[in-house]
């Protein structure tokens, strides 16, 4: 199993089949609500994430499904700022081999 999270408010971090962390951060004069802002994590399976710190204006780190891969389970929400892990949290079946993170992306409609 592997799963993706938040740390600090500077840290995306994956654990599971292979462990490692990318450094995202975005000062908060240029966080929005739009996915420019959020990290895109593409992973071995063809999922990708958006991932940004800062879920409903608290110190939270929000995972969003932009694209469902083969080795998805799930998302388990977070809400509480004072959680042990304050972040929401992906989880993938076994087989993920790596993980990028785009760190500027855009939608080409």
């Amino acid at each position: 199993m592997t799963r993706v999270y938040g740390a600090s408010d500077d840290l995306i971090e994956f654990d599971g089949e292979f462990s490692g962390e990318v450094n995202y951060y975005t000062p908060d004069a240029d966080r929005d609500e739009g996915e420019s802002k959020a990290c895109l994590v593409i992973l071995s399976d063809g999922t990708l994430l958006s991932v940004r710190y800062g879920k409903n204006e608290e110190a939270i780190w929000e995972i969003k499904l932009v694209k469902r891969g083969e080795l998805f389970e799930r998302i388990d929400q977070c809400d509480d700022p004072d959680a042990k892990v304050y972040s929401d949290q992906a989880f993938f079946k076994s087989g993920i081999k790596f993980a990028y993170a785009a760190k500027s992306w855009e939608k080409i409609r």
